[in-house]
């Protein structure tokens, strides 16, 4: 016979810990959905408007294709890994019990795949644009199209910033006048989260640009600043996004909220998933079924329970099959209840 000196009230407290820790984890999957869903925009965004760009500046769009590739790798190999380490060590280390994500079942166990399948397809694209692929010369390389980039958009900035809402207006068709955009160096705006480290610190004062939702007195509308045109894009779909993803925290109180915001907005942990969300966005759209709007899709998986979502999560890298299924059966039991 074994006695149990814990208190009822310590169940409690474990209890609440464990439900904690499981919206902080949904929290987390969906910020990697939400920034995987803009890097991958990012990337390929602006072959949607490639004959109006042709016309503000001829050759922008391959222009944009080369430094994309450029401007995202840095993710792997860059000034930010001078800040934040080798990427493969930081994957490695999830089965640490220090390691941010490590008690995040799809991040601990798939994250470093991700992270490698990322970069394996960014360095064929990049291969593909004629981007140096070693690190210092491409880096060198990626400044110098930067340069290019900003001259080549020098007073077109409000031709672009139309484009760029018309390019995510037609993505997630959602309408464009949800959609605040600037191209400006004065990209923060609204209540921007401390960052806990030197670090995170260091990142905000290099950021070139942000995105976001916010509410205007009447409704939300998706805020999007940056210095060009892709980093709007990708600024504006982030936003875009989150604006969806609200369906998952709006059942939340408020003491809740902040604490799994607190916990998993951090903007340290950008750098981790921007590697490793394009991948699992890419998985993602390769099970959703056929007619889906990707927004309805994304709506109804951040309205799931912790538990549910974490399942068809891992069903998306371990089983693409089952996955396919089981958004399949979400979506139908929306659809009998009534829902959209």
């Amino acid at each position: 016979m074994s006695l149990n000196f814990q208190s009822p009230a310590k169940h409690d407290a474990d209890r609440h810990d464990d439900e904690l820790l499981q919206q902080i984890n949904k929290r987390l999957t969906l910020n990697l959905l939400i920034q995987g869903a803009a890097a991958h925009t990012y990337i390929t965004a602006h072959h949607l408007a490639a004959e109006e760009l042709e016309q503000i500046q001829p050759g922008l769009v391959e222009l944009y294709d080369k430094a994309v590739v450029g401007f995202h790798l840095n993710y792997w190999a860059g000034d930010l890994t001078v800040l934040y380490g080798w990427w493969r060590w930081f994957w490695w280390r999830t089965g640490f019990r220090s390691h941010p994500f490590h008690r995040h079942p799809l991040l601990a166990r798939y994250g470093g795949e991700l992270a490698r399948a990322g970069n394996r397809e960014l360095m064929d694209r990049a291969r593909r644009k004629g981007v140096r692929s070693f690190p210092i010369t491409r880096y060198a390389q990626t400044i110098r199209m930067h340069l290019q980039v900003l001259q080549a958009e020098q007073g077109h900035e409000r031709e672009l910033e139309a484009t760029a809402k018309r390019i995510t207006a037609e993505i997630w068709g959602i309408d464009d006048s949800r959609f605040d955009a600037a191209i400006t160096w004065d990209v923060a705006f609204g209540h921007l989260r401390e960052p806990r480290t030197r670090v995170g610190r260091w990142t905000r004062k290099i950021a070139g640009g942000y995105g976001g939702v916010e509410h205007d007195g009447q409704r939300f509308k998706v805020v999007g600043k940056s210095i060009c045109l892709p980093l709007l894009v990708h600024e504006l779909t982030k936003g875009t996004a989150e604006l969806v993803c609200i369906h998952g925290l709006n059942t939340l109180c408020d003491e809740v909220y902040e604490q799994v915001t607190d916990e998993a907005d951090q903007l340290e942990y950008e750098v981790w998933l921007l590697q490793a969300g394009p991948e699992m966005w890419r998985r993602l759209l390769a099970v959703i079924p056929p007619r889906q709007p990707i927004a309805r899709v994304l709506m109804h998986l951040a309205r799931l329970d912790p538990l549910p979502l974490e399942k068809i999560m891992l069903a998306v890298v371990s089983d693409p099959p089952a996955a396919r299924q089981m958004l399949s059966v979400m979506l139908e039991g929306y659809a009998e209840q009534g829902g959209s």
